[in-house]
């Protein structure tokens, strides 16, 4: 065992020998005595230190003042701030050079006396290699922030968690806010937090972590966000932090989802295309069978008149007029074709709107109450455009009410003229309405809140308020959500049309010229035997003799064989159509073509529609009336003759 006298050659083998400086001082701050590593450190040999201050030998100067206050205040039985303690500071080399150390002083007694002991340790090495982390951190973030790049850190084992500045910034933190997992939850979309905190909750499985969630900001904008990060283990493959960045991907998010609304407004923009050519076929076929079925009701009305068979006839061409009526409107929202300005009843559309809509709203439960004003002046628009914008607020409202929880399902429709003369079209629901956030967006192209399967299957695609607003916009008037404490307020404001007022008067059948005795010959060219029996039939009403020709063909042999006064021709036939045998008449009988006139249930077609405007005959569009007719021959024959 060894003895205390023994332990004197071990510790200064040990201070000799150590790699550390270690000086000696006593309590008046001479140096008593220095080991080796002390002297290779500030560059003093024993003989030269020892009996001179260790203030003046290696206390930097803008320190000793600090140092001498402090030493004499420790002397005087004032708490220590140094001794006693491991602190960094800067030391000084004999030529002068500033050494980073780390110091700890000790006080021991020896024979009575106070003496002191300073262990430095040179952090040269140390302090560069902090310099050098401090230069790659800065330059780090310069990176990052160029980049556009938050910075975060996140430590499982104390839940430590640290955000960059433009962090932060993304999230809508305050830079001297303390952010912890209640504050990340606060931010994170609701419908995100599940699938971003699980990684975080099982000990980050996986070596990276990318994620793309949502963060709601305290202003309500809702902002995408990119996450990235790796964990950095132990050696028992614990994660013991995390590092990551973040990347605010909103605008490419909202640029994808563009791009998708775009898509799909393609696609229902090429159905609505080829729904177009599909309703011009379709048009064709039920127009014929309707012509022959409303032209058949109102004869046998006629003949039956007085007897209980009337009343039938009125009904079946009542409902045959309904079916017209419909498929004139489906034509009319499917045409392409420039804007037509007239004067219209808003009151009007509002019946033909609802005539439209009505299966659907009453399958889905809705009841309507429309109020009507009086004395509504008339607009100056294009009919079918108005229309359109009218049954497309219908259908949103008739959707709104099919997705919401209300228990009265109402639709409300009112005209009415305001203080300055404009007329009013509100529209209002009892859906779930239109949330304060989305009032702002709601007419932006390609906007919708409508989801996949939402009102039946369809799918939104964010046009339908946008091409309205256009609409309206293009007539001078405006379009917009009203506050409403229940249901979504829609109002159209539109200018009166200008002029005096006007006066709409129930339309009165055309005034025929007296028939001469001799019977005048009309020659109707139809393909579609019904329809030509029944067009027969009624001309022959009005005092005609009527021929029938199949087609074109038919009809230049009808003509070869005799003289006709009117000439009645189908626009699409086989073998001969209607423009062809016009442009046939022009050549070879120029007089008949001015009493010549075209029957048609179909122009939607650009090329015919361009034709009849170019040729300037009368048309008679199917399904067509005794007053239709009668209308017709006014115009064919001059009164008089």
């Amino acid at each position: 065992m060894l003895r205390p006298a023994d332990l004197d050659p071990i510790k200064a083998a040990v201070v000799s020998s150590s790699l550390d400086a270690v000086l000696v001082a006593d309590d008046r701050g001479v140096v008593l005595g220095l080991n080796p590593a002390a002297e290779g450190l500030f560059g003093y040999s024993a003989e030269e230190a020892i009996g001179r201050s260790i203030a003046e030998l290696i206390v930097p100067e803008h320190l000793r003042e600090a140092h001498r206050q402090g030493f004499s205040a420790y002397l005087a039985g004032r708490a220590p701030r140094v001794v006693g303690k491991r602190i960094e500071i800067e030391g000084m080399h004999k030529d002068g050079r500033l050494i980073p150390v780390e110091l700890t002083i000790l006080e021991i007694a020896i024979d009575g006396r106070r003496v002191f002991t300073a262990n430095i340790r040179d952090r040269s090495a140390d302090a560069a290699r902090d310099e050098e982390l401090e230069n790659t951190r800065r330059q780090l973030e310069l990176a990052i922030e160029g980049a556009n790049l938050g910075a975060w850190t996140f430590s499982p084992t104390s839940g430590t968690i640290w955000y960059s500045e433009r962090s932060r910034r993304i999230y809508g933190i305050p830079a001297h806010q303390p952010i912890d997992v209640l504050t990340l939850k606060e931010r994170i979309h609701a419908e995100d937090w599940e699938r971003l905190s699980a990684p975080y909750y099982q000990g980050f499985p996986h070596e990276s972590l990318g994620i793309e969630y949502r963060v709601v900001r305290p202003d309500g904008e809702v902002r995408w966000v990119y996450a990235l990060g790796t964990a950095e283990r132990d050696e028992s493959g614990v994660a013991r932090s995390v590092h990551g960045i973040h990347l605010d991907v909103t605008e490419r998010k909202r640029a994808e989802e563009e791009l998708a609304r775009s898509r799909d407004a393609l696609v229902q923009s090429e159905k609505l295309a080829s729904l177009g050519a599909l309703l011009a076929g379709v048009s064709h076929e039920l127009n014929n069978p309707l012509a022959a079925i409303v032209g058949q009701a109102e004869m046998l009305a006629e003949d039956a008149a007085g007897t209980p068979l009337e009343q039938r006839a009125i009904r079946i061409g009542s409902a045959a007029e309904r079916c017209a009526r419909i498929v004139q409107t489906f034509l009319a929202m499917a045409r392409q074709r420039e804007r037509k300005v007239e004067l219209v009843s808003l009151n009007d559309v509002i019946a033909s709107a609802l005539e439209l809509t009505d299966y659907g709203l009453r399958t889905s439960g809705i009841a309507v109450r429309v109020n009507f004003g009086t004395g509504l002046p008339t607009v100056a628009g294009d009919r079918d455009q108005l229309h359109q914008v009218l049954v497309n607020l219908i259908v949103n409202a008739q959707q709104a009410m099919e997705k919401g929880e209300a228990f009265e399902k109402i639709l409300t429709i009112r005209t009415s003229v305001n203080q300055a003369g404009r007329v009013l079209l509100d529209v209002t629901d009892t859906g779930p309405g239109v949330p304060e956030t989305m009032r702002h967006r709601i007419f932006e192209p390609f906007f919708t809140t409508k989801k996949h399967g939402s009102g039946g299957g369809s799918i939104g695609t964010g046009i339908g308020l946008s091409f309205s607003q256009g609409i309206v916009a293009a007539h001078g008037g405006t379009i917009v959500v009203e506050p409403s404490r229940r249901g979504a307020h829609f109002r159209i404001e539109l200018p009166a049309a200008p002029g005096d007022p006007i006066t709409i008067v129930p339309q009165r059948e055309a005034v025929l010229p007296e028939i001469v005795p001799s019977r005048r010959r009309c020659l109707v060219v139809e393909d579609e035997p019904d329809v030509a029996e029944t067009l027969k039939e009624l001309i022959e009403r009005e005092g005609y003799e009527v021929t029938l020709a199949g087609n074109g063909t038919e009809a230049f042999f009808a003509l070869d064989h005799g003289e006709f006064d009117l000439l009645f021709s189908d626009l699409r036939m086989p073998l001969l159509s209607g423009p062809e045998l016009f442009d046939r008449l022009c050549e070879i009988r120029p007089q008949l073509v001015k009493r010549m006139a075209f029957v048609t249930g179909d122009t939607m077609g650009d090329s015919m529609g361009e034709f009849l405007r170019g040729c300037g005959r009368p048309v008679l569009e199917k399904p067509f009336t005794k007053a239709g007719i009668r209308a017709v021959l006014a115009a064919l024959v001059p009164a008089g003759r």
